[in-house]
């Protein structure tokens, strides 16, 4: 009968918000505390993936913060999934990394009727992401404890204006229960249990951004005063597989991005919008991309270029970045959730993504 191998950690850490913005810059109070509770599986060393990446803890947990000195900021809390790795162990000593992606609610947003002007975050609710390293030291059987680094992110990705981001540094305590500790075999050899193959994705895309207005006369007007838009549509990639954890591939899109397609101007002290073109204009797209396989879990991570874009004063970059979460439903269909992004920085939306693989060819 196998063994879940379930443990419970608590953590405590206290650090510094980082002043990456001009609120930041101004407010001396950044410290914060944070609390954190996790329910944790190990995986046991019988499956090819838990192998191939040093049989990892995975799980989910919950987070609150206090900024101690500067409640007016919120007081965040929220839920994660988490990814724990073992990069090497010294007898009872153990050196992990930690990444650990979620949702946040309860910050307090940029608000001028408050008379609430820190630009860091524009919206209550935010993504999570946490990374961290540090060391556990096995105590007995049952307890470890541990000490980490960890850098905290919040934003929301250019779904409200303004959306600088927090960022957070800090040093975290934890206390470890394993009611039943695994145990890995160092033996365990990892199967050919993959084949190098090529495949065709076809997927649709959607998301949505607030965009501020940027031209003349904006003292007429709100501090980042603008419209929501929505952005969909379509991309086809060729990927090969080349070893077991990894895959490359180059795609091609096309993006109905309706801020593209309308201009904002100010009249009469009022914020107005109008169409661009006669006709709404797709813009193609193409994308390398980089793929790190975790079984049925993909981090993708690629760079674009827009072809063909007409650039105006105040516009994006024709050059984009994403990063996204890749889940295999089945062996054709998947769901995938990330971040375009541009300057290797800015994000420009979040895209939820459906998709099915075809025409898989397997190679010698």
């Amino acid at each position: 009968m196998s063994k879940n191998y379930l443990s419970f950690s608590m953590g405590s850490e206290y650090g510094k918000i980082l002043p990456t913005n001009v609120s930041l810059k101004n407010d001396k109070h950044r410290d914060y505390a944070g609390y954190s509770l996790q329910i944790l599986k190990q995986t046991s060393g019988k499956n090819n993936w838990g192998r191939r990446f040093n049989d990892p803890q995975y799980g989910i947990g919950i987070f609150a913060f206090d900024f101690v000195e500067n409640r007016k900021m919120g007081r965040p809390f929220g839920i994660y999934g988490i990814y724990n790795t073992k990069i090497r162990q010294w007898g009872h000593l153990k050196w992990y990394h930690n990444v650990n992606f979620g949702i946040s609610f309860n910050s307090n947003r940029f608000d001028t009727d408050r008379d609430y002007h820190n630009i860091s975050l524009g919206s209550k609710t935010n993504m999570f992401i946490s990374l961290g390293t540090g060391m556990y030291y096995e105590l007995d059987k049952h307890f470890d404890v541990g000490l980490h680094v960890k850098f905290n992110h919040l934003s929301n990705g250019a779904l409200q204006m303004p959306n600088k981001g927090l960022n957070m540094i800090s040093s975290q305590l934890s206390l470890v229960y394993h009611p039943d500790r695994a145990v890995i075999g160092k033996s365990g050899i990892v199967s050919a249990d993959y084949k190098k193959s090529d495949h065709i994705e076809v997927s649709a895309f959607g998301g949505r951004k607030k965009v501020f207005y940027k031209g003349d006369h904006r003292e007429d007007l709100k501090l980042y005063q603008g419209f929501n838009y929505s952005v969909y549509g379509t991309e086809v990639f060729y990927m090969r597989r080349y070893s077991p954890k990894s895959a490359y591939g180059i795609g091609m899109g096309m993006t109905m991005d309706e801020h593209y397609n309308h201009t904002m101007y100010v009249s009469d002290k009022a914020l107005y919008q109008k169409k661009r073109f006669s006709n709404d204009q797709l813009l193609l797209s193409i994308i390398p991309i980089y793929r790190l396989m975790m079984g049925r879990l993909y981090l993708n991570i690629g760079a674009g270029y827009y072809v063909l874009k007409k650039q105006r004063k105040y516009d994006n970059s024709i050059f984009f970045q994403k990063i996204g979460l890749q889940c295999q439903i089945t062996d054709r269909f998947f769901a995938s959730f990330g971040i375009n992004a541009y300057d290797l920085h800015a994000a420009n939306y979040l895209e939820w993504k459906l998709g099915y693989t075809f025409s898989k060819k397997v190679r010698n």
